[in-house]
C-alpha cells in the first residue's frame, strides 16, 4: 500500500472521493491492472487516506477497474465512519452508470454496480460528481505507478507476503491470510470480518468474497473470526435457508423473534390457531402473527386493528410478518432485515421501484439545494461585511 489514513476527524463532515482503475498490455507481462484512491476532507482539501496497488485477475476490462477502484474507496469510507461523501468521476459512461441513468451490458460490470449502490447505501449522503481528468490527475498518477512497478520489479522467489483479494494489499504475511476451502481464494482477517458482518446484516449467508466467486463459508472454518452476536445470527440464517419460504414463521414476541417452521409448531386447542414458541413459550395466534389475543377471536382482533386510522399494516414479503407503519414513511425495514417498498412492496433498493428512485432524486436535489444555499451564503457574507 502507498499510505495508511491519518486522523480520520468529525464523522459528520462532508468529504471527497477520488478513485481511478486502469489496465495496460505489457508486450512482456500480459495483462497488469493498477488502482489508486485517495479521501480527502473537503473543507480544506487535507488527505485523510491514500492507497494503491494491483488488481489482480484475469480478463479484466477497463470499466471494471474502475468499479473496482471505486468499490475499495467506498469501503475504506465506510470503516472511517465518514457520513456524507462526494464522488468524483473523470469517466462519463462510469458516471451514467453509477446514477443509474445507464444499463450495464455485461454480468460483471452489472455485479460491481450492484456492489457500489449497496456500500452507498450505508452513508446519510453520496454526491456523484463528473469532473474533468485534470482534476484526478493525482490518483491516475497511483494507478499508473503501481502497473509500471509491476511491469519493471518482479516478485521475488519463495515471497511470504500475499495479497488479499478484497482490500488489494500485497504486505500481508501469508500464514495469516484466510484461505475458503471450496475455491481457495485468500484474504486478511479484517476484510474477512467485515464481509462477513455485512452479508449478516444484509440477510444472507456469508459466502466468499471473491469479485464474481460463488462459493458458500462455512460457519466451523470461520468460527475463529465471530463474536458471539455474528455465531448466533450465522446460525440463524442457516436455518432461514434451509426452511421453505412458505413455511417460515417467526415469533411475534419482539423479544424473542425466533425462527420456526409451522410443521414444528405444537398445537395447543382445538381450533388450531393458536400456538406457543419452543424458544420463549409466549402463546400467538398463528393465523394473526401476533402475541394470542385473549378473549378475541381472528375476525374480531383483525376488525380491531383495521380501524379507519392513520396507522397501516402491511406484510413483509420475505417472512410473512405483520409491520406497522405510521405517517407517509414508504420504506420499511422488516426486524428480519428485508427492507421493502409501502407503496408497492417491492424490495427497497437501487434500481428497484419508481417510488424508491424517486426518493433518491428528492435527495439528491435537496442536498443540491443545500450545497446552493452555502456557496451563496459564503460569497455573500464577505460582501455584507
Amino acid at each position: 500500500p502507498a499510505g495508511e489514513p491519518s486522523l480520520y476527524g468529525s464523522s459528520s463532515d462532508s468529504h471527497s472521493l477520488y478513485f481511478k482503475g486502469l489496465i495496460s498490455f505489457q508486450t512482456t507481462t500480459g495483462l497488469l491492472a493498477g488502482f489508486g484512491v485517495a479521501i480527502c476532507r473537503e473543507e480544506d482539501d487535507s488527505f485523510l487516506f491514500k492507497n494503491k496497488g494491483s488488481l489482480n485477475y484475469s480478463g479484466i476490462t477497463g470499466w471494471e477497474a474502475e468499479l473496482m477502484a471505486l468499490k475499495l474507496g467506498l469501503a475504506k469510507a465506510v470503516s472511517m465512519r465518514i457520513n456524507h461523501i462526494s464522488i468524483y468521476f473523470d469517466d462519463p459512461e462510469i458516471f451514467e452508470l453509477v446514477m443509474g441513468r445507464s444499463v450495464p451490458k455485461h454480468e460483471k460490470v452489472a455485479m460491481l454496480i450492484d456492489d457500489v449502490q449497496r456500500i452507498r447505501q450505508q452513508f446519510s449522503s453520496t454526491i456523484p460528481i463528473l469532473v474533468g481528468r485534470d482534476e484526478t490527475e493525482f490518483v491516475y498518477k497511483l494507478a499508473k505507478e503501481t502497473i509500471v512497478s509491476n511491469n519493471s520489479i518482479p516478485m521475488p522467489r519463495g515471497s511470504q507476503k500475499k495479497t488479499c483479494g478484497n482490500c488489494f494489499h500485497d504486505d500481508v504475511e501469508g500464514e495469516k491470510m484466510f484461505s475458503v476451502a471450496l475455491c481457495s481464494h485468500q484474504f486478511c482477517p479484517e476484510c474477512m470480518k467485515e464481509h462477513i458482518e455485512v452479508s449478516l446484516n444484509e440477510g444472507g449467508v456469508p459466502r466468499c468474497p471473491h469479485y464474481g466467486c460463488t462459493s458458500i463459508l462455512t460457519l466451523k472454518s470461520c468460527a475463529h473470526l465471530l463474536t458471539p452476536k455474528l455465531k448466533e445470527m450465522w446460525e440463524h440464517r442457516i436455518k432461514e435457508e434451509s426452511t421453505p419460504v412458505c413455511d417460515r414463521f417467526h415469533c411475534p414476541n419482539p423479544s424473542c423473534w425466533a425462527l420456526m417452521s409451522k410443521t414444528e409448531l405444537v398445537e395447543s386447542t382445538e381450533d388450531g390457531v393458536r400456538r406457543y414458541c419452543f424458544k420463549c413459550r409466549k402463546h400467538f395466534c398463528i393465523n394473526c402473527k401476533v402475541l394470542w389475543h385473549s378473549n378475541l377471536s381472528c375476525k374480531e382482533y383483525k376488525s380491531s386493528v383495521q380501524k379507519p386510522t392513520t396507522t397501516v399494516w402491511r406484510q413483509c414479503r420475505s417472512c410473512q410478518h405483520m409491520i406497522k407503519l405510521s405517517g407517509k414513511c414508504i420504506n420499511v425495514a422488516c426486524r428480519c432485515g428485508y427492507r421493502f417498498c409501502y407503496a408497492c412492496g417491492a424490495q427497497w433498493k437501487l434500481g428497484g421501484c419508481s417510488h424508491h428512485r424517486q426518493a433518491v432524486m428528492e435527495l439528491v436535489v435537496g442536498l443540491a439545494l443545500i450545497f446552493l444555499v452555502f456557496i451563496g451564503l459564503s460569497i455573500i457574507m464577505p460582501m455584507v461585511k
